[in-house]
């Protein structure tokens, strides 16, 4: 490919964002029966994997900005699922508890994740390889 053409089938950011767009998509409707957004959804997976975690912990997991992550825990908050507090260890940091509620969430919402891998129909090979190189380009980009 020259740079004076563009032919999407072969551009990797094409692909990626195309894809990356898709997959969203597709969690869409099962996230809005839980009044959920993909990213607020990737949020609680995170912190389901955890009792507590700080913020600058989970924005590191998730890849989320600062900003972009405060407006997510702050609709989270409200929704009930988790609370926002000082730490004991360290009074001026914040760090995220799941409530009753945002662990109940975890069983509702468990099939979701499990749906879209079967609907990918992807051998676990081919995910393994999807995720090598995916983390490859960010680790890169980072």
């Amino acid at each position: 490919m020259t740079t004076n053409e563009f032919n999407f089938s072969e551009m990797v950011c094409f692909s990626l964002y195309s894809t990356a767009n898709s997959m969203i998509r597709e969690y869409r409707p099962e996230l809005e029966k839980f009044d959920l957004t993909y990213p607020q959804f990737l949020v609680m997976m995170s912190l389901w994997n955890q009792d507590v975690v700080y913020i600058k912990e989970l924005s590191e997991q998730t890849y989320l900005d600062a900003g972009t992550l405060t407006q997510i825990l702050k609709r989270l908050e409200n929704k009930g699922f988790i609370q926002r507090t000082k730490s004991k260890k360290d009074e001026r940091a914040k760090v995220i508890v799941l409530t009753e509620e945002g662990k109940l969430l975890k069983d509702k919402t468990s099939h979701i994740f499990n749906d879209m891998e079967c609907r990918l129909k992807l051998t676990k090979e081919e995910q393994k390889e999807i995720t090598i190189l995916c983390n490859k380009i960010l680790t890169r980009l980072r």
